[in-house]
């Protein structure tokens, strides 16, 4: 399903909301948060949630039921399963390592998380080889308030933009935690570059309003084919969601002997 990228975050919440992925009650950790997700958030019901970020400045007067806090993605200092999700709105490419970022959420979530961020589309490399999508992401530091946060790490540096793919998520999530088969879900969306947007050269501006009609057709028949997109990874209840090679002996998964002789030519072993 593709949507368009103002409403996306707020109708992806209610989406999950409605299907029982996600709950009003659920325990929320916001990582590389601000004032949107904060507004966000409470606009979708979810009152219980942290929201951190290494720019301990929030944009909000009033946090109201929510907590605000200092924290690095990358290298959260809560301990694994500490809250029911994990969200991230368009952080992760901020990272130097968009995938230890991943990771981390993935280990101190309960029941999953939720991540929105580009998404390595053809059309996505067509624009940015024309100049309307961004490599780096300049437009972000040369847009912020002072000119020096945004980039990477939310600092003065433009960060690379990286664009994931659905196999991408799926792969880096299973080399983490091979004994546990995840849920994935997965919804489209089309943003328009704020950077070409804001660009000086008029070519670059006249250029985005051409493409934007087309781009938007293209996602109505194609919706993988939009520039960003939102994921959602739900973890097995526990004791159930394990590949059949699994067993769990004090609570640590291995390899079942069982499953193993019937399917190799090995020995007997206690």
């Amino acid at each position: 399903m593709a949507a368009d990228g103002d409403t996306f975050y707020i109708d992806t919440l209610r989406d999950l909301i409605r299907r029982g992925v996600m709950d009003p009650g659920m325990s929320i950790l916001g990582v590389c948060a601000g004032g949107r997700d904060h507004r966000t958030l409470l606009e979708a019901g979810l009152r219980n949630a942290t929201l951190t970020n290494l720019e301990t400045r929030f944009d909000i007067d009033d946090p109201g039921p929510h907590v605000l806090a200092g924290g690095d993605v990358e290298d959260l200092e809560h301990a694994d399963g500490s809250f029911d999700f994990v969200v991230a709105h368009n952080g992760l490419h901020h990272c130097a390592s968009p995938h230890k970022g991943l990771l981390e959420m993935h280990r101190v979530a309960r029941r999953g998380l939720l991540v929105f961020e580009p998404r390595d589309s053809i059309l996505a490399r067509i624009g940015t080889r024309f100049g309307l999508g961004q490599e780096y992401e300049t437009a972000a530091v040369a847009l912020s308030a002072d000119g020096r946060h945004g980039g990477w790490r939310n600092g003065p540096v433009p960060n690379f933009v990286y664009r994931w793919t659905e196999r991408e998520i799926e792969k880096t999530i299973r080399s983490a935690t091979p004994w546990m088969e995840c849920t994935y879900h997965y919804r489209y969306a089309l943003r328009p570059p704020s950077g070409a947007a804001s660009s000086r050269n008029a070519l670059v501006r006249t250029g985005l309003k051409l493409a934007v009609p087309a781009a938007r057709l293209l996602a109505a028949v194609f919706p993988r084919q939009t520039n960003c997109f939102a994921f959602a990874v739900v973890k097995p209840t526990p004791g159930s969601g394990s590949p059949p090679w699994v067993r769990w002996v004090e609570g640590r998964p291995e390899l079942d002997p069982e499953w193993a002789r019937v399917h190799y030519q090995v020995e007997n072993r206690r």
